[in-house]
């Protein structure tokens, strides 16, 4: 007997704040129904819906495979934050420009400003035991990395490679004693693949691990190709997810990564 779908919470939230965090990251914290979103937690994945126009009250459009109406721009990110008792709700948005319509949409965001949020009810773990971890991610992972990074035990041992565009877009991440963060510089993402070098230069200690890889197509690949020849890859437990690939769109670009994906 086939379980029963998850059921799809939504609501249009407005911008109540927005900070730039570094030249690259900018923070915006939405305001409203935040009730709706009762089963999320944060380091949970949201679907955000971007109006073509902030000057229009925004109207959460029909998602529904047969509608003839324009398709709506949705794109995932990670609930950096929620705060029922406050109403509000924290996504870290990538600034790269205005070719991006999520990018576009946050360098120009204001005050006011309204989003559509979508999250599916879900009891996925953000991470699994294990005795040491190994998260490594490009800037788009730099939100799901900092959530684990909080919520990981105090005691907990490992090290984080995270790649961003320069020294200025270091964030000070909150994270257990036992942690090593390396930080890697890249002005050219997806065009250059600089995490797989970082990832092989990783020595692995002998025990239960736990590796998390979040970054462009080509970067996640070579990464999956390089961990099957771990020796003590039965060891281990890996999640290598592509978020993006270099000169695509997310749209034209996700049953790619889909594929890829699978293959873990």
């Amino acid at each position: 007997m086939f379980g029963k779908k998850p059921q799809i919470m939504k609501a249009i939230l407005s911008v109540k704040e927005k900070k730039y965090l570094s030249p690259h990251f900018i923070r915006i914290i939405l305001e409203g129904d935040i009730n709706v979103f009762s089963d999320a937690k944060i380091g949970d994945n949201n679907k955000i819906i971007v109006p073509t126009n902030n000057k229009e009250t925004f109207i959460l459009p029909s998602l529904e495979k047969n509608n003839n109406s324009e398709k709506p721009i949705i794109r995932t990110y990670t609930t950096r934050n929620i705060d029922f008792l406050n109403k509000t709700l924290t996504i870290d948005f990538v600034a790269h420009g205005e070719d991006s319509p999520t990018s576009k949409w946050a360098i120009n965001a204001e005050k006011g400003h309204q989003l559509g949020v979508l999250m599916k009810a879900k009891s996925k773990p953000l991470y699994l035991d294990a005795n040491w971890y190994l998260l490594v991610g490009d800037h788009t992972a730099l939100p799901v990395i900092s959530v684990m990074l909080e919520k990981l035990p105090k005691e907990t041992k490992g090290k984080a490679i995270i790649e961003v565009h320069s020294p200025e877009d270091i964030l000070e991440l909150k994270k257990p004693v036992g942690f090593e963060i390396e930080w890697i510089f890249n002005k050219n993402p997806g065009k250059e693949q600089k995490l797989i070098d970082a990832f092989s230069s990783t020595p692995f200690p002998n025990c239960s691990k736990y590796i998390f890889v979040a970054c462009e197509y080509k970067s996640a690949k070579q990464i999956r190709e390089y961990s099957r020849n771990m020796e003590d890859t039965h060891l281990s437990s890996f999640q290598i997810l592509s978020y993006w690939k270099y000169g695509q769109s997310e749209d034209s670009s996700a049953e790619e990564r889909r594929k890829e994906r699978i293959k873990n």
